[in-house]
């Protein structure tokens, strides 16, 4: 069975079913049910996007990036298809067609998500006010001033690429963590496990610099380099780098289960 094979499977699987529809809308409720209860006196877009991005809440967005196909695994384990479809193929070609699946899929969910979550607001607000305060500091910076001058549209989209990444991300960590803990309610909750212990442990355990902060890679709001363009790139890098490693630890996780049987 050829890789193709494969991969044309796993993104039936990962987009044609209910899903990733759920996915999408719940990503889309969520954002607006925080942008209705928990941004206090919206003005534009910009200020709602700023207010809804810092809460906590937030958090939950990231759930949604991992139902489309995030428990595959649990799935083929619990029904023997993985035994079927290495016996067809070969495992490094299952596993790396899983994570492309798997990133891809969490990836266009909650980038639609939010794209649908900006488009019903900008039903009722406009992009940017010329007196939001937020928007004054982002013209003045030399990172940001190009873009959100030329057109504040592609500012929230460069944002939501970023965002989608780490959706990517974490649903592929997802995927790994279930070839341990094949609970699927519980192995739903690993996209915020992993973010707020990432954030409030490991990082200030092991003092490390912003330049390996989730934050700050995979947001809009904060700054790494000294452009817009080297931090999109950047985050583009760690994102590819981490669902690469993701991607050899579950070869050898696989391999390991395979040979036990």
């Amino acid at each position: 069975m050829k890789k193709a094979h494969y991969l044309a499977g796993d993104m039936k699987r990962a987009f044609l079913s209910g899903h990733f529809i759920l996915a999408v809308a719940g990503t889309v409720v969520t954002l607006l049910f925080i942008a209705k209860t928990q941004v206090r006196f919206p003005q534009d877009i910009l200020y709602i996007y700023d207010g809804v991005t810092m809460t906590r809440m937030a958090l939950l967005v990231l759930v949604f990036g991992t139902i489309p196909y995030g428990i595959c695994f649990c799935e083929d384990f619990e029904h023997k298809y993985i035994y079927i479809s290495v016996i067809r193929g070969d495992i490094k070609r299952y596993v790396w067609s899983k994570l492309l699946a798997v990133f891809i899929s969490a990836f266009a969910a909650m980038a639609l998500g939010k794209l649908l979550f900006f488009l019903i607001m900008r039903l009722e607000y406009p992009w940017v006010l010329p007196d939001n305060s937020y928007y004054q500091s982002l013209l003045a910076d030399v990172r940001y001033g190009s873009i959100i001058r030329y057109s504040p549209v592609l500012y929230f989209l460069e944002g939501i690429v970023r965002e989608s990444l780490l959706g990517g991300v974490l649903a592929v960590c997802t995927a790994y963590g279930s070839l341990f803990f094949k609970n699927r309610l519980f192995v739903y909750t690993f996209p915020v496990m992993i973010y707020y212990f990432w954030i409030n442990y490991i990082e200030l355990w092991l003092g490390l610099p912003h330049q390996t902060t989730i934050c700050y890679i995979f947001g809009s709001f904060y700054q790494i380099w000294s452009r817009e363009w080297l931090d999109f790139l950047y985050a583009l890098a760690v994102g590819i780098l981490l669902a690469g490693l993701s991607g050899f630890l579950m070869h050898k996780k696989i391999t390991e289960e395979i040979r036990r049987v």
